[in-house]
């Protein structure tokens, strides 16, 4: 039996754990980020999102080509994605809950995660 990995963000006054799938996207706010996990929780750190993504890499081998970093902002599991629209500049993701996750990004970021999409379910 494979043994979870979680992510692990401490600082000296509080510690997050999550499992990859407790995870839907994490959002910047300058020195902080905001973690949206599975049913709507949100966890405030006070860690940078290119921090975060080090720490994925770091802390959540098996699953890490799951998370994609869109654009300077916005780093998301694709396990929860369902919808990209690059003429509106948004992004929707669908929790295990049902809830949905409605996220902001670049015309530019979008096209590139459209094209990862489609590279992997065979369509580009």
């Amino acid at each position: 039996m494979q043994e979870q990995e979680y992510l692990i963000l401490s600082t000296v006054t509080e510690t997050v754990l999550l499992r990859e799938e407790q995870i839907v996207c994490i959002t910047a706010d300058g020195n902080y980020s905001h973690i949206c996990a599975v049913g709507g929780e949100t966890f405030i750190v006070s860690s940078q999102l290119g921090q975060i993504e080090q720490s994925i890499g770091e802390q959540l081998h098996s699953s890490y080509g799951y998370f994609i970093r869109i654009g300077r902002g916005l780093i998301i599991n694709m396990r929860y994605l369902c919808y990209i629209n690059i003429t509106k500049h948004k992004l929707c993701l669908l929790d295990t809950f049902g809830k949905k996750y409605v996220q902001g990004a670049s015309r530019e970021a979008l096209v590139q995660l459209k094209g990862i999409t489609d590279k992997r379910n065979g369509n580009g």
